[in-house]
This record gives C-alpha cells, structure tokens and sequence, in this order.
C-alpha cells in the first residue's frame, strides 16, 4: 500500500505542474496498519538551497486535497489513508554528516601538511645521507 500511494502521488505532483515543486522527491510512505493515515516523506535540496522550502510546504498543502482525491480514485482498499506531508530529512542529514566528515578529512591532510613542513619541508621518511641498502652511503649503493 505505500508504494503504491507514494506512485500515485509523486505522479500526481508531477502532472499538476506547479513550479514551486519542481525538484521535489517523494522519498517514502508509511501507512498505519488501520489505513487511516498515510504520512508521504518529501525532500528537496534545490529548494532547500534556495531557502524555498516555506514555498514547498504551503503548494504541498495548497495540492494536498487534490492529491488526495486522486489517491481516493486509484487505490482500491476498503478504506484510503488520508496523506500527511512531511519533510524528509535523512538525505539533507546524510548529506551535513559528509560534509562534516570532509572537512575533519582536509583539517587532517591540512595538520599532516604542516607538520611536515615544520620537521624540514621534506617529506621523506628517511633523513638526507642515510646508508643505503648495503648499510654504507646513499641509498643507491653507492
């Protein structure tokens, strides 16, 4: 029953056209076990970007009704769910966690960076002039 409501309203939305929901994504459904209610996860990033998000959620109430009617018509069930929208966050949480975890990443490349430049600028692991393989000289033998 969820994926079924959430195919026929991510369809629903598409077809109504409203720009405000452009770049919007049904994400998941869940339905209660009575079919009373069906609360249909969204996310968009563009509009989140954007700082659209209010604009999102008032066309998502504006449309709910005639979503709603739609999902009545085509899910055959001895009751409908009524649809509930709600913001998906786990993408735009998945998302601040990677970011977060990249810039640990760059401060650690970034420390590592210094600290080499402090110890000689170098790089190497092995000190300039030590033995080589044979233990005497440079590292070519010679």
């Amino acid at each position: 029953m969820s994926e079924l409501v959430r195919e026929i309203v991510a369809s629903e939305l598409e077809r109504i056209g409203d720009e405000r929901l452009e770049m919007v994504t049904i994400t998941a459904v869940t339905v209660d076990g009575a079919l009373e209610h069906a609360d249909v996860y969204w996310s968009s990033l563009v509009a989140e970007e954007e700082g659209r998000i209010d604009e999102v959620v008032e066309a998502l109430e504006e449309r709910r009704w005639k979503v709603q009617q739609v999902v009545n018509r085509e899910v055959r069930a001895r009751r409908t769910p009524q649809i509930r929208f709600r913001p998906d966050t786990v993408l735009a949480s998945a998302l601040r966690i990677d970011e977060i975890l990249r810039g640990i990443e760059d401060a650690n490349a970034a420390d590592v960076q210094a600290r080499t430049a402090d110890a000689g600028g170098s790089g190497d692991p092995e000190p300039h002039g030590s033995a080589g393989p044979d233990g005497h000289g440079s590292p070519d033998g010679s």
